[in-house]
């Protein structure tokens, strides 16, 4: 007997790779609202439902009173407004919960169908990061509570990258599955893309580390900070924790980026097609976007738009980035969902 075609797993990969996407641009709406402290208990199970009548949202609003964010910066909050920003805290996690019915349901009936060869230890290994985002995300959460006004930066960061990571391995997965066999091999440009996968998580991580610190607000000027080429806080303070040099590393970063885009373009013009297209131009958007975000920044509503575009084009261009370097990997020994494929789970 034939095996079942893998194509449909392939494809359920890339949905839930979109849903992924989806809540990475929930948690920037909600970072930007100033709406993640909001909802001060962790309820994995029972917080799916939200304040039903107004004791509820009474009581909800009263937990929320006695956090140093409200109590510190957001004192003049009325309980309407408190419920808008419990709405975007409530359905990032809500979403999230979704998330685990949107792979775990699909996965049980194609490992049942036998649609997962060789596919099964990974795709496991997936849905058991997916559960340890969501602690991740509360042990974030957590730091606010108590003396922090706004969430760690560093959690921050952490949240974020293995939010990305996730992405990029169910793409790299769903690539795997609807094309078994790479494009190319060219080892040199393969390793030059992993470094450039490297340099840009480098930069997307100090980009959380903006939006923790508010960094941008600090600095809403360009092309120098502040009328500074370089601030002082470069050369006294951690790379990671004053908002003028974590401000400095990640506008540099993105300049030095862009120019290795290009370079990259241009070395794999004879090897990639669509790949190499998608990374030069989100990358220049990503730098306009950037600059778009510093400018507005002060303006009402306009950083919430520009800064969520500036996460999602980012986050986009890591996954195109990735799907390069997976067109030029080294080819398996045997292809996941084909006949001959080892079976596991």
């Amino acid at each position: 007997m034939s095996s079942p075609s893998p194509r449909a797993v392939g494809w359920w990969l890339f949905l839930v790779a979109a849903a992924v996407l989806v809540q990475v641009g929930l948690g920037g709406i909600t970072r930007l609202t100033d709406s993640g402290l909001s909802i001060t208990e962790w309820k994995p199970l029972l917080g799916v439902i939200p304040p039903l009548d107004d004791a509820g949202w009474a009581e909800a609003f009263a937990r929320y009173q006695q956090i140093p964010q409200y109590i510190q910066l957001k004192s003049h909050l009325s309980l309407e407004e408190f419920r808008f920003i419990y709405f975007w805290e409530w359905f990032h996690r809500l979403w999230g919960r979704l998330l685990g019915v949107f792979f775990g349901v699909p996965f049980l009936v194609f490992w049942l169908r036998g649609q997962v060869r060789g596919l099964g230890k990974q795709l496991l290994a997936l849905f058991v990061l997916g559960g340890l985002q969501g602690v991740l995300g509360w042990f974030m959460v957590a730091s606010g509570l108590v003396e922090l006004v706004y969430v760690s930066h560093l959690r921050l960061a952490a949240h974020l990258m293995l939010a990305l990571f996730l992405l990029c391995a169910l793409v790299w997965t769903a690539l795997t599955v609807l094309r078994p066999v790479p494009v190319a091999q060219t080892p040199r440009l393969r390793q030059l893309t992993w470094l450039l996968v490297a340099l840009l998580s480098l930069q997307l991580t100090w980009g959380a580390f903006m939006a923790g610190l508010k960094a941008v607000l600090m600095a809403p000027s360009w092309p120098t900070i502040n009328g500074q080429w370089l601030p002082a806080a470069v050369w006294t303070e951690l790379p990671w924790q004053h908002p003028l040099s974590v401000h400095f590393i990640h506008r540099t970063l993105g300049y030095a980026l862009l120019l290795a885009f290009a370079a990259w373009w241009w070395s794999s013009r004879s090897t990639l097609k669509l790949e190499r297209h998608l990374v030069v131009g989100l990358g220049l958007v990503q730098v306009v976007l950037g600059v778009l975000t510093i400018l507005y920044a002060t303006r009402a509503g306009a950083l919430l738009w520009f800064g969520l575009s500036h996460q999602l084009v980012g986050s986009a261009l890591l996954v195109a980035l990735v799907a390069a370097a997976h067109a030029l990997r080294a080819p398996p020994a045997t292809s996941p969902g084909v006949p001959g494929s080892s079976r596991d789970l």
